[in-house]
């Protein structure tokens, strides 16, 4: 009864699919938001997140065209495995340090991840970009975006209620906690078992979601050669290769200036803010149907500016003073309890940097959404975005955790201005995206600006 009833809708397919992204990559955001005990720890992970989206461009590219071959259904119950053996790997770490076969093992799992990530993500795309009527894509993207990032948020509030006790000097996770995660990340497969046929889904407008019958190997091959001829992708080349490159950063270097607890309690709001950004953007302004889609497009981009602005202004003035006060020695980290003054502000940048990664992402999203409605096409392009992303993402943790290593690690500051320059850069394609090629209606015939085509 209820949500079994009603499993061929396509809003409660967005349920389902979030269910599945709250219990394995949400509560893996959750993990991964926290450093580890010691900085050869953090190496360790460093390395084990580089191989997870090193797999993961390649898989998220190739998801989309296996997606249309296998079901979402089949491709998230795969994906789901992953997480809990990338975490049992960092739980090895933790608890017999980097010694043996544990660093072996932890790459393993993150290569592992990266092509289990790359279906779960593809039939993800096919679900929020599909799914909805047009009119609907910013609203179900956001609200598949909220539920997924609560994840996170449970995730840290369970991790920060264990370690609060502890006090300022203890650990940001302990062995009850990733037990929790371990438990909680293998529970994802089982779930997407809820996932039905594309063919079978009817839209709000009663509408049904249309999908070719069949395709091959041969045919998504040359489909995915094709995206890389697509000028209007190629045009979201940067923004995708840049959604995750920040988090490096912000889960490494901008937490060492915090002690374990304060790292939890940050983690957590940073999360609750993805939340909250991803409903302002994506329903209050994405899907503000007083407006025409081309006039919401650009109202998003101007969100976007003075977001990256804002915020990495802000960022730039808090590694200023991180330097001064050397918070990143141990003696000095920031406490939310012993130092609640200081901490107030670095705390707000710290959800303003999640709220910034809901918009960024849910206005990517949405721009690819606005370019095709059809089933098997925004598969595709779901996985050219996720591919992207990921080689972006795996590159920024590589950097740290293989290239700049010892004598030669970045400095966090250097870090810092590492992740600006390619988010900021983004601003320039989106808006040329918005004049080119986003139109008031989708039509699947004619794409392009000015009656171009392309192969």
């Amino acid at each position: 009864m209820g949500l079994f009833a009603n499993l061929n809708y396509a809003r409660t397919q967005v349920y389902v699919i979030a269910a599945v992204c709250f219990l394995c990559p949400g509560m893996w955001n959750a993990l991964n938001s926290l450093p580890a005990a010691t900085p050869k720890q953090e190496t360790v992970k460093d390395q084990q997140n580089a191989a997870v989206y090193i797999c993961f461009a390649i898989f998220g590219l190739l998801g989309g065209g296996i997606n249309n071959i296998l079901g979402p259904r089949i491709l998230a119950a795969i994906g789901g495995t992953g997480y809990s053996l990338y975490a049992a790997a960092q739980y090895n770490i933790f608890k017999n340090g980097e010694g043996g076969y544990g660093p072996s093992f932890s790459i393993f799992s993150g290569a592992y991840l990266g092509v289990a990530a790359g279906m779960l993500w593809a039939a993800q795309g096919q679900i929020c970009l599909t799914y909805p009527t047009e009119s609907q894509k910013g609203t179900f993207f956001a609200i598949f975006w909220i539920i997924f990032n609560l994840g996170g948020v449970i995730g840290n509030l369970l991790s920060t209620s264990l370690a609060w006790p502890k006090g300022s000097d203890g650990p940001a996770i302990g062995d009850e906690t990733y037990f929790c995660f371990i438990l909680l990340m293998q529970c994802g497969s089982l779930v997407a078992m809820l996932i039905q046929p594309p063919g079978t889904i009817v839209r709000e407008d009663q509408s049904q979601v249309e999908v070719r019958e069949s395709t091959t190997v041969l045919v998504e091959l040359t489909e995915l050669i094709k995206l890389f001829k697509n000028p209007a992708l190629l045009t979201l080349l940067l923004p995708c290769f840049s959604s995750n490159w920040f988090y490096s950063y912000q889960f490494g270097p901008y937490q060492t200036n915090f002690s374990g607890r304060s790292k939890n309690l940050n983690a957590l709001f940073y999360w609750a803010a993805q939340a909250v950004a991803a409903w302002v953007l994506g329903h209050s302004f994405l899907d503000n149907t007083k407006y025409g889609r081309i006039q919401r497009a650009w109202t998003g981009l101007y969100v976007l500016i003075a977001s990256t602005l804002i915020t990495f202004g802000c960022g730039a003035v808090f590694e200023y003073f991180s330097n001064i006060k050397g918070w990143t020695q141990k003696e000095n980290r920031i406490d939310a309890s012993s130092d609640t003054a200081t901490y107030i502000g670095p705390f707000l940048l710290y959800a303003c940097y999640g709220a910034y990664d809901a918009f960024f992402q849910v206005y990517t999203y949405y721009l690819i959404g606005a370019i095709s409605n059809t089933s098997e096409t925004l598969s595709r392009y779901s996985g050219f975005y996720k591919g992207m992303q990921s080689a972006g993402q795996g590159l920024s943790w590589a950097l740290t955790g293989f290239i700049f290593l010892g004598d030669n690690a970045l400095s966090n500051t250097t870090q810092f201005w590492i992740m600006v320059v390619p988010c900021a850069l983004s601003v320039v394609f989106w808006a040329v995206f918005v004049a080119r090629y986003v139109k008031d209606t989708t039509v699947e015939t004619s794409l392009l600006p000015k009656n171009e085509e392309w192969d």
